[in-house]
């Protein structure tokens, strides 16, 4: 369409021209232009270095400055490169046949701006590779696979460049499995708890029936390994709520590859249990039903399996038992100066309240040993104190199992509400579930009026806020130990900025011996 307009344009000015050199013939004709290609772009932007790099050493750079044909480009930074290391770019640059997919898995053979883009979030789009990937949306950003666009609509003569923080992998070739997805678990040797548990549902001859076609999310004995003990075995024991259970990881009928997952990003999938799990992506990591795949593409001879890090449990109602929290921590004989503490500020009687509802994050004895004994003692002599950083561990009025949790950590906002008025930060990471630096080793051991997570610190609460009577700069001089930057802020005429009490600021402060250090670098 733009070469259609560019020639009804140029059809009057050719006219005008040939009317003008009628009258002047000592007018020079127009000097014609080069077109600037979609590789003459990048090789100009300083951004694409390893790009342009990449895409001489494969002949590439021939293709994309073919001014006759049209591109869409996926443009990685030099950034997103040096996210692989040093040692990976230098091997892809070693092996031209890999590193030519790769940079054809961000090629599309066609002009697809912005605009267009967007409008196929939800849909897959195939690259000049062979294989596709998705295009989805997260808040305003446009995603390609996991990758966000940056930039926009670089406008070449033979195309457009969206600019993006992430190199594409091309997805898994499916091939021809040997293996049903059964035979596939069993052999994987990781998935030695999820077989045992769909033999014990009678779910092995479906999952191993190769006329039908199955996408499985699967958790390794590490995930489930995660669960409370008992709850694990309360499940395992349960037929109903274990089928319930596992084919809420199975979605059937369909296979389901990691790129229409990734299109999938922001909506849900319906699983054999009738179940809505949701699918996003969260720091690039495709996660579905609060559990991030950690392994994707796992081709099966009925169907495909994505390995997950923790057991989707979503809306089921796991089992529990007639005791409180309070008692289920006694017996447990590891929380024995948890529930002395408890004990000590009166709090034991809240937390026995079976009409209540409360998770509790809650730290071994040898999460409370780290503190030292010295303060274990003073906190245990002052109630008040003791009992704000107990009530910074409880949730109130909220049974909050720990796929939820990570759903929470995986969001836009992970800051959750604590007993004591003040707020935690849960994270997920490399398959662990924080809460601001402690890490959850044992998750939803159940209680007649809510959970307990283990975790493995205590967890203090932020300071109190204060109404601090000096400024910002004030503060710096009289501590001591910023003398350094208070100088420099003088130097740079900031000390009346940040003195300013009419507004706020929060400074990150590097003290003496951080701008030595750095002099020593």
């Amino acid at each position: 369409m733009k070469t259609k307009l560019s020639y009804l344009f140029l059809i009057p000015l050719f006219g005008l021209l040939a009317a003008c050199d009628n009258s002047d013939n000592d007018n020079p004709s127009p000097t014609p232009t080069t077109p600037t290609t979609v590789f003459d772009v990048a090789a100009g932007n300083d951004n694409f270095d390893t790009l342009v790099a990449a895409l001489r050493a494969t002949g590439l750079d021939e293709t994309l400055d073919n001014p006759n044909a049209t591109f869409t480009v996926f443009a990685p930074t030099d950034a997103a490169f040096a996210l692989l290391g040093e040692d990976a770019i230098n091997a892809l640059l070693e092996d031209p046949a890999t590193l030519s997919s790769i940079l054809l898995y961000h090629v599309v053979s066609s002009e697809v701006d912005s605009a267009a883009a967007i409008a196929a979030a939800g849909s897959t789009v195939t690259t000049a590779n062979g294989a596709d990937v998705g295009l989805s949306l997260s808040g305003n950003n446009l995603l390609v696979n996991t990758a966000t666009v940056t930039t926009v609509d670089i406008q070449a003569d033979n195309g457009v460049i969206h600019v993006i923080d992430a190199i594409l992998q091309p997805p898994t070739e499916k091939g021809d499995a040997a293996n049903n997805i059964v035979e596939t678990a069993v052999a994987a040797g990781t998935f030695n708890t999820l077989v045992a548990a769909v033999q014990a549902a009678g779910l092995d001859s479906l999952l191993a029936d190769e006329s039908q076609t199955f996408t499985v999310f699967a958790p390794t004995d590490a995930a489930f390994a995660k669960i409370d003990e008992a709850t694990l075995a309360a499940i395992l024991a349960d037929q109903n709520l274990l089928t319930a259970l596992l084919t809420q990881h199975v979605v059937a009928d369909a296979e389901i590859s990691s790129v229409q997952a990734y299109a999938a990003n922001g909506t849900s999938l319906t699983t054999a249990s009738g179940a809505q799990v949701p699918v996003r992506i969260n720091n690039k990591v495709l996660t579905v039903g609060g559990a991030a795949v950690s392994t994707a593409d796992i081709y099966t001879s009925n169907g495909v399996i994505h390995v997950i890090d923790s057991v989707i449990v979503g809306d089921l109602t796991l089992p529990t038992t007639e005791k409180s929290i309070v008692d289920v921590a006694s017996e447990a004989g590891s929380f024995n100066t948890l529930v002395a503490a408890l004990e000590a500020t009166g709090l034991d009687e809240s937390l026995a309240n079976l009409d209540g509802t409360f998770t509790v994050f809650a730290p071994t004895d040898a999460a409370f040993a780290e503190l030292g004994e010295s303060t274990i003692n003073a906190l245990l002599a002052d109630p008040a104190t003791l009992s704000n950083i107990l009530l910074y561990h409880v949730i109130a009025d909220a049974e909050i199992l720990a796929d939820q949790a990570i759903n929470v950590a995986n969001g836009e906002n992970s800051l959750i509400d604590m007993a004591n008025k003040d707020k935690a930060a849960l994270s997920f990471n490399e398959g662990d579930l924080f809460i601001n630096l402690a890490k959850v080793t044992s998750a939803n051991v159940m209680a007649a009026n809510g959970v307990i997570h283990v975790i493995d610190k205590v967890i203090l609460p932020p300071a109190a806020a204060t109404e601090p009577d000096v400024n910002i700069v004030e503060t710096a001089i009289s501590a001591g130990n910023f003398s350094m930057l208070v100088t420099a802020l003088q130097a740079a005429g900031l000390d009346t900025v940040l003195a300013d009490e009419t507004k706020t600021f929060t400074v990150f402060a590097p003290t003496d011996a951080a701008f030595n250090n750095w002099e020593l670098r």
